[in-house]
């Protein structure tokens, strides 16, 4: 079919209109736990995590759990479902999901959508690994309070992935290298799920992998541990059958005196050091006044500005144990304010804050650079397809978090349509990303070219890296765009297409 005798132009319109600012504006925040059954694992009750993620460790593809806190064991983690965020009514489209509840009743509800104060859990694998690699996933034992079911919104109803009931399916194959999928819980409770996951790289055979188990609470509050007995005499942190020999707790850093205004900054000092770093510290007005706790001051320095009014004051520190037991605790220390006659009025303090876990990372596309138009598809000289080619307008990927965890920004484009129906999937579509600008002292490197399926390759089609930073090199701002290249048969329907482009950055 010539292109000279088409009706309508055949073209691709606003083709990539992007995604605009998938920021992870809320980073995932690790529970304090040290006083319930979970003391020692990490909690997670909010932020964006994959807990199915097969990485490459040491040369050797392992079943681990990537957050935004780190890669993680799943041993040492434990995902909290609070159901302040996560009750759902059961609709009648996710009533008929197997395993589900009924119609109207309460489940809750782990979206597969990015939502404030929730958790944010998908699945894929590492950059490691080459694209096209087929991760299976089978739950291979289950215990719980309730059912546990995972699926996909789609456009034919929820696609269920796979789930604990006997008519649910037990496992399921992807080659994406970041996906999300719903995870529904029918009942408050602690769920044990352990996955076996099986790896195959193109051309490869599956590898399997060693099973791993992850916890999901559902429930408001973690719970509580048992709170022992009488601890009796200290013992060996590392060996606990051994005692050793009680630890002095000692408080340095006190100054001769201070002035109004002034910064007093104590440390703990332990002898022996115990390895535990689990410290209060408390403070009273006189010799002969009550010991009040300090909010917020659990590490072993203890800073704070002086007032005129703390002369005479006393600080002392306490060391406990995991449990909540005293170890041992300092003498007080007495604090001594002299401004030398030139006593100044106190005034009101100025306080500002910087959250704990800071910063954060987001994926950002400017409203000028959401259409991209690669004008006409015409016919190639080898007349065996139509092609189209252009360029991705700027993608913005910030990253201010602190700890510098690195990231990979991922893009996709499931299909094109036109206005009356026709369509060509996005596997249809490659590029070539490449690194357009980056902040100094960051080392971003463009994701791999990807060529369409004419040209024998994935295409986009599935999610392909755009872009990615190691850790330690990944704060600061990054703009990436990509070479396009959209190939279509010469039996297409002739009409504008359109698609989107989607991304996602973790």
């Amino acid at each position: 079919m010539a292109l000279t005798t088409l009706r309508r132009r055949a073209g691709v319109s606003g083709a990539l209109a992007a995604l605009a600012t998938m920021a992870l504006t809320l980073p995932a925040q690790a529970v304090p736990v040290e006083e319930s059954v979970y003391a020692g694992r990490t909690v997670m009750s909010t932020g964006h995590l994959d807990l199915l993620y097969v990485d490459v460790i040491d040369g050797q593809n392992r079943s681990i759990t990537h957050t935004e806190l780190g890669n993680l064991d799943p041993a040492e983690l434990v995902l909290h479902a609070k159901p302040s965020v996560a009750s759902r009514t059961v609709s009648a489209t996710v009533a008929t999901l197997p395993g589900m509840k009924a119609q109207g009743e309460t489940y809750y509800l782990l979206p597969q959508t990015s939502q404030l104060g929730q958790l944010f859990v998908g699945f894929g694998y590492s950059s490691a690994l080459p694209s096209g690699t087929a991760i299976t996933h089978q739950i291979t034992d289950f215990e719980g309070a309730g059912e546990l079911i995972a699926w996909q919104n789609s456009e034919d109803g929820p696609l269920p992935f796979f789930g604990s009931h006997e008519s649910a399916p037990a496992a399921f194959t992807s080659e994406a290298n970041h996906e999300h999928v719903n995870w529904g819980f029918t009942e408050l409770g602690e769920y044990l799920i352990t996955v076996t996951s099986s790896v195959t790289v193109p051309g490869g055979e599956a590898e399997t992998l060693a099973p791993a188990t992850y916890t999901v609470l559902v429930g408001e509050d973690l719970p509580a541990a048992d709170p022992g007995t009488d601890p009796g005499d200290p013992v060996d942190p590392v060996d606990p059958v051994d005692p050793v020999d009680p630890t002095v707790l000692s408080i340095t850093g006190l100054g001769h005196h201070y002035h109004a205004g002034g910064i007093a900054t104590l440390t703990a000092v332990q002898e022996p050091d115990t390895g535990i770093d689990h410290y209060h510290w408390f403070t009273r007005a006189d010799a002969s006044a009550e010991w009040s706790v300090v909010p917020g001051a659990e590490a072993g320095t203890y800073s704070f500005v002086v007032r005129t009014a703390d002369h005479g004051s006393q600080v002392k520190v306490v060391l406990y144990d995991h449990d909540h037991s005293v170890l041992t605790e300092s003498d007080p220390v007495t604090i001594a304010v002299d401004d030398h006659g030139n006593d100044p009025v106190n005034g009101p303090t100025i306080t500002a804050t910087l959250p704990a876990v800071d910063g954060a990372l987001t994926l950002s596309v400017a409203p000028e650079n959401r259409e991209v138009d690669l004008g006409e598809l015409t016919l190639t000289p080898a007349a065996d397809r139509f092609a189209a080619e252009g360029a991705l307008k700027p993608i913005t990927v910030t990253d201010t978090r602190a700890g510098d965890p690195g990231w990979s920004a991922s893009g996709r484009v499931r299909a094109f349509t036109t206005i009356d129906g026709s369509t060509l999937t996005g596997a249809h579509l490659g590029w070539a990303p490449s690194v357009l600008e980056a902040s100094e002292g960051q080392s971003v490197t463009a994701g791999p070219a990807v060529a369409g399926t004419l040209s024998g390759g994935p295409g986009v089609g599935a999610w392909s890296v755009l872009g990615q930073a190691p850790e330690g090199a990944g704060r600061g701002t990054t703009q990436l765009g990509a070479e396009l290249l959209l190939e279509a048969p010469t039996t297409l329907e002739p009409g504008t297409y359109t698609g989107m482009l989607i991304l996602t950055v973790i």
